[in-house]
């Protein structure tokens, strides 16, 4: 009986040494996945705070691209101003002298300096006339048969088209030689 009574009480040791290292793994896991949790969270809270922040930059960067575009406007239309003051002196004249070659002549120089403000900022007619179309640059609205130019040749600009640096902005509207 001793050996049954030896074995059972090596059989209640191993049984409280198991039961021992499943508290102390469930123990061990449950601060692992504690920890993981933790970790978790923390990620969780800096994903949110990085998509918040990119959030912010969106909005700023897009406000800031409309204040641009705003103060931009804001510059050319400074520069016409004077344009539509010198407009409405020459109305002014035209009325009190009914001269019409001095109202040519004004609205002629108007003209000009309209012109020097646009193309100050960038924009430029597009010379069209005795070029070879291309559509690019040109919109064929009529073909013609014509001896004298080559095939494919621009005869006759009807509307002038424009570009700002490599954009056109405008087709120059054209007459084209078959």
């Amino acid at each position: 009986m001793k050996e049954t009574a030896s074995s059972a009480g090596k059989s209640k040791k191993t049984a409280k040494k198991k039961t021992t290292r499943k508290k102390d793994r469930t123990s061990a896991d449950k601060k692992e996945l504690q920890k993981l949790k933790k970790e978790y969270e923390d990620l969780k809270d800096q994903y949110l705070r990085v998509l918040a922040e990119f959030d912010n930059y969106r909005k700023r960067r897009d406000k800031d691209f409309i204040a641009l575009r705003e103060s931009a406007n804001v510059a050319l239309i400074e520069e016409l101003l004077p344009i539509i003051d010198d407009f409405d002196r020459s109305f002014e004249t035209i009325q009190k002298k009914r001269s019409y070659k001095s109202f040519f002549e004004g609205t002629k120089l108007i003209f000009t300096k309209f012109k020097a403000v646009l193309e100050r900022h960038g924009l430029e007619a597009l010379e069209a006339k005795e070029e070879t179309f291309d559509p690019e640059l040109h919109e064929a609205i009529m073909q013609v048969e014509n001896n004298e130019y080559d095939s494919n040749t621009v005869l006759e600009e009807i509307q002038k088209g424009y570009k700002i640096k490599d954009k056109v902005i405008r087709h120059s509207k054209v007459v084209v030689s078959k």
